[in-house]
C-alpha cells in the first residue's frame, strides 16, 4: 500500500513540476488556473501525511 502511495505522489509530484511552470510563464493562465493548482498542492501535502501515518503504523506493527 505505501509503495502505492508513493508512485502516486510522485505522479503528482511529476505534473506538478511540469504544469505549474508553464501556467506561470504563459499569461493569465495563473489566474484562470490556481485553484486547480491550489487542489493540487493540497493533494500532494495530504498523501504526503498519509504516507507518513501509514509508514509509523506499519514500522510499529
Amino acid at each position: 500500500m505505501i509503495t502505492a502511495l508513493t508512485a502516486l505522489l510522485v505522479l503528482i509530484s511529476l505534473g506538478l513540476i511540469v504544469t505549474v511552470p508553464v501556467a506561470l510563464a504563459t499569461p493569465g493562465e495563473w489566474e484562470n488556473s490556481k485553484s486547480d493548482f491550489t487542489k493540487g498542492f493540497q493533494a500532494w501535502v495530504a498523501l504526503v501525511l498519509v504516507i507518513a501515518a501509514a509508514d509509523g503504523v506499519a514500522s510499529s506493527l
